[in-house]
């Protein structure tokens, strides 16, 4: 057996990650807000290091049991822990920071649970074809819960592609569904030791998407971060470099405009806390309702422009009703009635985009004021509780 064929990948990858962690304090100079990539670095580089100590204390007789064990368990617990870090970054990318806590919570409580089952279980070692390799409940469910939240992370991504950059779509997907491969083959084949280069190959699409100096400053530049929604800059972008042009190739421009109801009333009844709460719920609400939309914008403190591109006014009208509907549901503390108001037109041989927006935006104006109507309320005034 040759040691050096074996750990080779994982030398390799710690060079890597070394690497770009002193990239990355490099950029820090021309970072504003969170380092993201910092986290899956330290634990990917522990990963890479036992996956380094473990390839060759398990093939060495003179090695303890007991130093093996506590070895592999510090493998297993860098591979879940970055696991963990993945999940919670892809849920950054499409949800608010008030959602997130609860959802990552389906991640915390079997991650204990398999920490446990680990420190208490029996650890095996079967020989493989070159190299012994561990095996056993707590290697098995560390891993398994592993490649779950590894592609439960990549799900997220691909289903609410909508919500995301292209700079993160087209550097961090890839790579990540390549790191996916990588751990299946490896569960077939369990010789094969490619955990390390996985963790490493996501690392790498993580840095690429987070450090990348023309993505980052076009991200921060066009995406609302309170709401997670494309903001009035990419908007306006949009409309002159992007939606211009399809529109000019033959494609089907419809707008809907929104607006938020109650908004003045949670503010002033209940604070502006809770009214930046509303706004998340319902930006929320229209990226899980709309779903085939070009793209969903926050153009102002309360309103959103939805853009379709070639879909039909049926399926539009639909889309808007089940958003409405579910906007009218929501409820925070206190009974003040919220909701918000959709105004739509789709395009007529001729028009113009700026016109097709127009429309929309009269007839949102339009289902507002039908709307106070019915709830026979002013608009204009506050209501109180009592």
């Amino acid at each position: 057996m040759n040691l050096l064929l074996i750990v080779r990948p994982e030398i390799l990858s710690i060079f890597i990650i070394i690497f770009l962690i002193f990239y990355d304090v490099y950029c820090s100079k021309y970072r504003e807000g969170k380092d993201y990539f910092i986290g899956f670095a330290i634990v990917c580089l522990g990963h890479d290091i036992m996956a380094l100590v473990t390839e060759i204390t398990v093939n060495l007789e003179a090695v303890p049991v007991f130093v093996n064990n506590i070895c592999h368990i510090l493998f297993f617990l860098f591979s879940l822990l970055y696991s963990l870090e993945y999940f919670q970054y892809a849920l950054s990318l499409v949800m608010p920071k008030s959602q997130m806590k609860k959802v990552m919570i389906i991640g915390y409580v079997p991650s204990i649970l398999a920490i446990i089952v680990m420190l208490v279980s029996p650890i095996h070692y079967l020989q493989g074809n070159g190299t012994i390799y561990s095996a056993g409940t707590g290697p098995t469910l560390c891993y398994a819960l592993g490649f779950l939240l590894f592609i439960t992370s990549d799900i997220i991504l691909i289903v609410k592609h909508k919500r995301i950059s292209d700079t993160i779509m087209y550097t961090l997907l890839p790579l990540s569904i390549l790191a996916l491969g990588l751990l299946l083959i490896q569960i077939l084949v369990p010789e094969f030791l490619f955990t390390g280069s996985a963790l490493t190959l996501t690392s790498v699409g993580v840095f690429l998407a987070v450090e990348n100096p023309v993505g980052k400053f076009r991200d921060r530049a066009f995406i609302d971060h309170n709401t997670q929604t494309w903001n009035r800059n990419c908007y306006e972008y949009d409309l002159e470099n992007v939606i211009s042009s399809k529109v000019e190739e033959g494609e089907r421009l419809s707008c809907v405009i929104v607006d938020i109801n109650g908004l003045k009333n949670v503010n002033d009844s209940m604070g502006h806390l809770y009214g930046d709460k509303l706004i998340e719920s319902v930006a929320t609400t229209l990226h899980e309702t709309m779903t085939n939309a070009f793209r969903i914008y926050r153009i102002g403190g309360d309103e959103f422009a939805i853009i379709y591109l070639g879909k039909s006014s049926e399926m539009i009208k639909r889309e808007i009703a089940l958003a409405s509907e579910t906007c009218g549901a929501l409820r925070l503390d206190g009974n003040i009635p919220v909701g918000a108001s959709f105004g739509f037109a789709e395009q007529m041989d001729g028009e113009a985009v700026p016109e097709i927006i127009h429309r929309a935006d009269i007839d949102m104006y339009f289902q507002k004021e039908k709307y106070y109507k019915q709830k026979g309320m002013d608009r204009r005034k506050s209501v109180t509780n009592g």
